[in-house]
């Protein structure tokens, strides 16, 4: 019987394990046939494509974050309308929290709805809310 090879949804390779693989092609490496120096060249540029691509990754996810924690605050007092309701609402505070996108707390009609996300914001109303 043959096992069937299934195929994994995180098939992605770090740093540390490119490293690993690097090294023991270097130590299993045929002394009298070294690697060419255009092959090994060509490994190096590989290794510092992954470095600078995780970099700005990071770097992106550090400016989205910041770009939504800016874009949660300016909305502090201002009248919504939220996608799942034709009512609108003031937005009453911030929830901030590690690792996640900021949540807004909206007063509509009396109550407190928490938890909502700026994607969940259908439209901003001009100027302070009434309510």
């Amino acid at each position: 019987m043959t096992d069937a090879i299934e195929p994994t949804n995180n098939a992605s390779i770090n740093q540390t394990d490119y490293l690993k693989l690097f090294m023991q092609e270097l130590t299993y490496q045929d002394p009298l046939k070294p690697v060419d120096n255009k092959e090994f060249m060509a490994q190096m540029a590989q290794f510092s494509n992954l470095q600078v691509a995780q970099e700005s990754q990071e770097l992106l996810s550090q400016l989205l974050g910041m770009t939504s924690a800016s874009q949660a605050l300016n909305l502090i007092g201002k009248e919504v309308r939220i996608k799942t309701s034709e009512d609108t609402g003031h937005v009453s505070k911030i929830i901030f929290s590690d690792n996640n996108p900021p949540q807004l707390a909206v007063i509509m009609k009396g109550a407190n709805i928490e938890n909502v996300m700026l994607g969940d914001i259908a439209e901003v109303l001009s100027g302070e809310s009434n309510v």
